[in-house]
């Protein structure tokens, strides 16, 4: 069906299940600090959209409260999905390519390794709802790793991060494509190369 594939079905509680496949959805995701943010915004200049990072956001409105970075792992990693979710759902109609920094496949993660509760309760959403099957990975970057007031890990954390993710989008059947270790310039190049294979 082109960029999109799209049914409904209905749940035994007689709501309805959406199940997408949203192939103009592109994921670039990783460890953090390894320059996303800055690939993400170099898009934009070349006239692409983003959804930018969800936990980043959060955490700077907490902070802004003057409340702790961060809550509990679960119900923060709860909030962060139900957010992806929205931000998917609510660009479902866009045709267009659409880059996500991190994505619902990122925080269901998170949540998954809190244990099975609330995990279970969302697992058939990014089981149902798929990305582009290309998914962009920044790999650990030392070099020009850098905390600042909304990421608060250490380096080795991140490369814990970027393994675990990996790990997680190969076990749900998506493509890593990990990004060289270049200027932005090229590795806007290389992401853009990949979308036209």
């Amino acid at each position: 069906m082109g960029l999109q594939e799209h049914s409904q079905t209905k749940g035994s509680a007689g709501t309805t299940k959406i199940k997408m496949i949203k192939k103009n959805f592109y994921v670039i995701t990783g460890g953090p600090g390894a320059g996303k943010t800055s690939v993400l915004e170099y898009l934009v200049a070349k006239g692409y959209s983003y959804i930018p990072e969800t936990a980043r956001q959060i955490i700077k409105e907490r902070l802004s409260k003057g409340l702790t970075p961060r809550p509990d792992p679960e119900p923060f990693a709860e909030e962060i999905f139900n957010k992806d979710w929205r931000n998917f759902i609510s660009n479902s109609d866009l045709l267009s390519p659409l880059f996500f920094d991190r994505s619902f496949m990122d925080s269901a993660c998170m949540l998954y390794e809190c244990g099975a509760g609330r995990y279970h309760t969302i697992s058939q959403v990014h089981l149902d709802n798929r990305f582009n099957n290309k998914v962009f990975f920044t790999p650990p970057w030392k070099e020009i790793y850098r905390n600042d007031t909304e990421r608060d890990q250490s380096f080795e954390e991140s490369i814990e991060v970027y393994e675990q993710l990996e790990k997680w989008y190969k076990q749900h059947g998506y493509d890593i494509v990990i990004l060289p270790k270049d200027t932005i310039e090229a590795r806007v190049k290389f992401i853009l190369n990949h979308m036209t294979q």
